[in-house]
């Protein structure tokens, strides 16, 4: 079944004083992927300067431009028209347990070199270890461990809007049981990673209403995050531990990377004096279907 969607990702800075010039880097553009097809995207920059477009080292589609002028605001708009499938939930048949596929990794380790190590936010302390050895037996099956990870999220801990910043540790997480969805994510990649299995951070929007399923489900104001999964011998499969369900339909996949340092929608700088606001605005609307049009704003 083929779902589809309109997307317009805003951002607009606004500076107290005249910014003297500006460099910005944007990944706000939807990948093309088994599951998704990108049918249009725009990205449109006021002021009006050239945009030039790459790829990075995780695929990601980059957009990087500067505005050598005074300015007193920035304002980039990206649009886009995506369509969606039902992934294959294959790798879950996967009988390999946990010490298997850390068996498995170790023996590809080159290839899976950047899921299975450390990175900015996924760390392997004592506190990280620990909980890891409490949650993932070693010869468990693999795709049942997982799937019971991911539900501990919505079952033991606390989704909370702006109890943490996006550095918050890991360890802070697990000890306080709160965060949000990026925080869900990187922990579980953390505990996974702990373990041998890689892992990796996904950035994206969610659809959130689903009067037929769950109409709670939360993540999709300025963006959400999730993970994939490698099963060996198959391939990646995601989760959405903020959600207690499989990468879906209504996922639209935005970047991939170790996690949220490879993949932040907007990064740059400016310079100038006084101070700068931001303001992020989303909009998903569903072309096929009943679901209403979407207003989302806010933080996940």
């Amino acid at each position: 079944m083929q779902n589809r969607f309109t997307l317009v990702h805003k951002t607009i800075y606004t500076y107290e004083w005249e910014a003297l010039e500006s460099y910005s880097k944007v990944k706000v553009s939807p990948l093309e992927t088994i599951c998704q097809s990108v049918n249009s995207h725009t990205i449109e920059v006021k002021p009006d300067v050239p945009v030039y477009s790459h790829r990075d080292f995780f695929g990601n589609l980059v957009h990087e431009f500067s505005v050598p002028f005074r300015h007193s605001s920035l304002e980039i708009t990206a649009t886009s028209d995506v369509s969606t499938f039902v992934p294959s939930l294959e790798a879950q048949k996967s009988e390999i347990t946990i010490r298997e596929a850390a068996k498995w990794f170790k023996q590809y380790e080159y290839e899976f070199y950047d899921y299975v190590n450390e990175s900015q936010f996924i760390k392997f302390t004592p506190t990280v270890r620990d909980f890891a050895q409490k949650v993932l037996d070693p010869d468990r099956r693999l795709s049942d461990a997982v799937w019971d990870l991911n539900r501990m999220f919505t079952k033991d801990f606390k989704y909370s809007s702006g109890s943490t910043q996006i550095n918050t540790p890991v360890d802070d997480v697990l000890i306080k049981r709160e965060g949000v969805c990026q925080d869900f994510s990187h922990t579980m990649i953390s505990l996974l990673r702990s373990a041998g299995i890689a892992a990796r951070y996904v950035s994206g929007y969610i659809e959130t209403y689903d009067p037929t399923t769950n109409p709670n489900m939360v993540g999709s104001e300025q963006s959400h995050a999730w993970l994939d999964v490698y099963m060996p011998d198959h391939s990646w499969y995601g989760l959405d531990p903020t959600n207690n369900m499989y990468s879906s339909e209504k996922h639209i996949r935005v970047g991939l990377g170790r996690d949220f340092e490879d993949i932040s929608p907007v990064r740059g700088t400016f310079k100038g004096s006084g101070r700068q606001t931001l303001q992020v605005d989303v909009t998903m609307r569903r072309i096929i279907g009943e679901v209403p049009f979407l207003k989302l704003q806010g933080s996940s």
